[in-house]
């Protein structure tokens, strides 16, 4: 992993800042809005389950099929998504009531965003394949910069305005992407003339899905830990809301406390080239795994407002520093070919989490209450990272990309 800002990173950084910034208001802001169109926590969990649920198979087709065709570029691909997300915003503007017309369009919306994420981490791992300069820590160190600048805004707006500022947002961002899309583009291109011999030549046949879990088991185990701690990750992050109310806060506290929470991922993207060597990839993944258990108990156990903003620390050794690893263990452990189907699976398992959360944590924060739901999900944590753990092992397939 290089460690200086070259032109690539500074590109990356780009596309990483948009889609953040749009999982910011379909996240973190769903709640927000899902509920001032008259959608109550079950439904809008609901709502946010089959987006989820449509953001996992996308970002899992569109990985098998960008292997399968790799003359097919990213940027095709992530217009096509990008399209499907105006034409849906446009629509929540035009008929901003809840209904089915909302859920399908809502649920459209978010399973496009999600698809985004899939694509941008291949492009991370082919940018890096033929050689290109690209810090990918630092860049998507972006990411959570440009979340937290949007937390606050937002937060800040939507009590000044209403809801639909975060509709207005939402468009102006896809396109800065569609911008910053076509430079990462350029960059492939130039490292594509210029890549050495080796990864210029033709890929060996890429496995189809089911071959490639009965190929890579150890792999396949390390994506169910994943789905259970991101269940109970996002049991926080879906409805964060409702826990930031419970202790006496609003819409405008949870704007702070989000960037806050994302200001806390940077240090460790920032500087995860400089990571001690003698822990691999695998093994700082698992310390990542005890610290997401740690920290959903911190915010389920936390007494007042205060304590629950500080608890945000804890994304720092959890979150950033699985989400700065994983996708070169991942092209570590898997072979090339299969690359932009392990990314997507990836992206995939975390939206099966967000799923799950929805579904459950939607129907549990509204009978359970607060505290025990988050005491539910820091069990769900800890029975994750302890499969998570067995899976994540210090195999090599292929040399390492970073």
């Amino acid at each position: 992993m290089k460690k200086h800002l070259s032109a690539v990173t500074l590109h990356y950084m780009l596309i990483t800042a948009g889609f953040w910034m749009s999982f910011c208001l379909v996240s973190t802001n769903a709640a927000v809005f899902l509920q001032a169109i008259g959608y109550s926590n079950v439904q809008l969990g609901i709502i946010m389950a089959l987006g989820n649920i449509g953001g996992a198979l996308l970002s899992t087709l569109l990985g098998d099929f960008l292997d399968r065709h790799p003359r097919v570029r990213h940027i095709q691909v992530l217009r096509w998504l990008s399209l499907a997300q105006i034409l849906t915003l446009a629509l929540l503007r035009l008929f901003p009531r809840s209904g089915p017309f909302a859920s399908v369009t809502y649920t459209v919306y978010c399973s496009a965003l999600m698809a985004v994420n899939a694509v941008n981490l291949d492009l991370c791992v082919r940018l890096e394949h033929v050689g290109a300069d690209l810090n990918f820590g630092l860049a998507r160190s972006m990411g959570s910069i440009a979340f937290m600048v949007v937390s606050v805004l937002m937060g800040v707006l939507v009590e000044r305005f209403s809801h639909l500022v975060l509709l207005y947002a939402g468009l102006a961002i896809i396109l800065f992407q569609l911008f910053s899309n076509r430079l990462v583009d350029r960059d492939l291109k130039e490292a594509e003339a210029h890549a050495p011999a080796w990864a210029a030549a033709a890929r060996q046949p890429s496995a189809s899905l089911p071959a490639f879990i009965r190929q890579n088991p150890a792999f396949a185990v390390l994506l169910l830990g994943i789905i259970l701690i991101f269940t109970a990750h996002n049991m926080d992050g879906n409805f964060m809301i409702n826990e930031i109310r419970a202790l006496g806060g609003g819409t405008a506290d949870m704007g702070i406390i989000a960037a806050f929470q994302a200001l806390m991922e940077v240090p460790v993207m920032v500087l995860a080239s400089r990571l001690p060597k003698k822990w691999s990839h695998a093994q700082y993944i698992r310390l990542s795994f005890l610290f997401f258990v740690i920290k959903i108990l911190a915010y389920a156990l936390a007494p007042s407002l205060p304590f629950f903003f500080a608890a945000r620390v804890l994304q720092a050794p959890s979150y950033a520093l699985y989400i700065v690893l994983i996708v070169s263990y991942a092209d570590q452990v898997v072979p090339h070919q299969d690359s932009a189907k392990a990314q997507g699976l990836l992206v995939s398992v975390t939206n099966i989490g967000a799923v799950l959360a929805s579904l459950a944590g939607g129907a549990m924060f509204d009978t359970l209450g607060v505290r025990p739901t988050m005491l539910i999900a820091t069990g769900i944590a800890l029975a994750g990272a302890v499969i998570g753990c067995l899976g994540a092992r210090d195999e090599r397939r292929q040399p390492t990309l970073s």
